[in-house]
């Protein structure tokens, strides 16, 4: 055996070991001996995609190609400029790929993921569903089809993909555990729980659905599941379940006035949490002192804007836990607003701004104006879509300049109130990190409360402040003072606005679906002795209560 030969077998063998470095390293002094070796391109770009560095790659892909446009290479050179970003053209890449070989399911999965990236939803939907016609059991791909429903909120159609993934898996955690989760949001909590209690017959460490179950149930003594979660040894699991675990048994306690138990529980969940949390009170307490700072700079910026938006969107804003979900379930009843919910566009949109000092103000507010509405007229065509995302509040003065025919709202209520539902809710979004302590909630609400003051003096008038108390004691005339703020007329299916069937994600999902409750924003006074420091940071700081 030559030399040459004896050194592509050493390649090879540092490649099957996984040791791509080595193979680089090999393969590049071999390559100048031999710069048309087909393999050895094929090994070293390989080895570069392994150890993901796909700008290296990318160049000895193209090698590979100048040479034959097979359709695995086309395919990996696909992927290659996918990972770079470079989406325009991995779509060509993936196409030449199918006009190459038009039953490569794989390519149209990617393909579709790619399109997804650029905003394309529905050729990225076609792009999943010719993937798994073409190989029945293309699980990726279903998954792929089943993220895209979810993300956009089309949950009959995710219902049934789910129910294709479980024919393959009957016992699909995973899938059978977003299935429950579904039909929660959708309503249908009976339904949704018999999935918990389904996937914890399964798996008895199934935490998240012991949660979930618990979370929809009133927990009596003798409940059998809850029972079940009292026996489990939490040394065993990760943080991350220790702290849905110990929030589970915390509100199975609350339900049997066990709160002895139920404050220990909610304070180690809390605890566990904010041990593993990123947030940063600095970098908030910044970020809202930049904020007043932007439009203490400028008065009236009164800008002009040429198009005219067929959907006008109503920001619903306050404190998290403040009654935002009761409103948004009313007042979408009403045959000319869609409820859109928790969007995330706008938090996304002010993340890539400057909010310091712009060089031009209508090109600033124009970038702000046109990404939020490339995002929501793609959701309804409805006269107005609510925007329900309570910590929009910051960027009040940002709304009222890039979308002056935009509507807000304003939910205050009780700060007792609001700072005990956030400190016993555990949050997905990990932005909601500041209701891990009492004193920490307490501090948040007096930056809300400070940002909010701001805002009145300087756009009271263009904002609608509705205080919950009030509300739920008189809610016909209270939904009807807000309508007459939205240029609407009262319709009657608004009184029955706890039979609308649409969906609700938020952690309101069940309450709001309840019919009016008067009163509960004093239901914290029965645990009053137990919130004793979040009291205290409320009082020091001057917040009535």
């Amino acid at each position: 055996m030559n030399s040459n030969n004896l050194d592509k077998v050493n390649i090879l063998n540092l490649y099957k070991e996984k040791n791509y470095e080595g193979v680089i390293k090999s393969g590049l002094k071999l390559l100048k001996k031999n710069p048309k070796d087909y393999q050895l391109v094929y090994s070293i770009g390989l080895s570069y995609v392994n150890i993901q560095n796909y700008s290296e790659a990318e160049k000895y892909f193209d090698r590979l190609l100048s040479v034959q446009k097979k359709p695995e290479i086309l395919f990996i050179q696909a992927n290659i400029h996918k990972q770079l970003k470079k989406y325009d053209t991995a779509v060509s890449y993936f196409e030449e790929v199918i006009k190459l070989n038009p039953n490569f399911s794989e390519a149209y999965n990617n393909l579709g993921n790619t399109k997804k990236r650029l905003g394309k939803i529905d050729e990225a939907i076609l792009c999943f569903k010719k993937a798994i016609e073409l190989k029945k059991n293309n699980i990726q791909a279903y998954y792929n089809l089943a993220n895209i429903y979810k993300e956009n909120k089309n949950f009959d159609e995710l219902i049934k993909t789910y129910e294709k993934i479980l024919s393959f898996d009957q016992n699909d955690f995973k899938t059978l555990y977003n299935i429950g989760s579904v039909y929660l949001f959708l309503g249908n909590i009976s339904k949704g729980r018999e999935y918990f209690q389904k996937i914890i017959k399964i798996n008895k460490n199934h935490i998240a659905s012991y949660r979930n179950y618990i979370a929809v149930t009133k927990i009596e003594k003798d409940d059998k599941i809850f029972q079940q979660l009292e026996l489990l040894d939490g040394n065993i699991f990760s943080a991350e379940n220790k702290i849905l675990l110990f929030d589970a048994l915390s509100k199975g306690y609350f339900d049997q006035d066990k709160n002895d138990l139920a404050f220990k529980y909610l304070d180690k969940s809390n605890s566990l949490k904010k041990e593993n949390s990123k947030f940063s009170f600095e970098k908030t307490e910044i970020q809202f002192r930049e904020i007043k700072d932007f439009f203490k700079k400028y008065e009236d910026i009164n800008l002009d804007f040429e198009d005219k938006l067929k959907s006008k969107p109503i920001f619903i804003v306050g404190m998290p836990r403040s009654g935002t979900s009761l409103i948004e379930q009313i007042l979408s009843s009403h045959s000319q607003i869609y409820g859109a919910g928790e969007l995330d566009f706008l938090p996304k949109i002010m993340d890539k701004v400057d909010i310091k000092q712009p060089k031009n103000f209508q090109s600033y507010f124009n970038q702000i104006r046109n990404s939020y509405f490339n995002q929501i007229i793609k959701i309804s065509n409805n006269s107005y879509i609510i925007d329900k995302l309570p910590v929009n509040f910051r960027w009040i003065g940002f709304i009222i300049n890039a979308f002056p025919e935009a509507k807000i709202i304003h939910i205050e209520r009780n700060p007792m109130a609001v700072c005990w539902s956030n400190y016993k809710t555990s949050f997905v979004d990990s932005g909601m990190d500041f209701n891990l302590s009492q004193q920490d909630i307490a501090k948040y609400y007096s930056l809300y409360l400070d940002l909010m003051n701001f805002w009145k003096s300087k756009y009271g008038s263009k904002i609608l402040n509705i205080n919950y108390e009030n509300f739920v004691n008189d809610f016909v005339n209270s939904s009807k003072e807000i309508l007459n703020f939205l240029n609407l007329k009262w319709e009657d299916q608004i009184t029955n606005y706890y039979k609308n069937t649409r969906p609700v994600t938020t952690a309101s999902f069940q309450q709001v679906r309840e019919g009016i409750k008067k009163n509960t924003s004093f239901a914290w006074k029965k645990y009053s002795d137990y919130l004793t420091p979040m009291q205290e940071t409320l009082n020091i700081m001057k917040i009535k209560f």
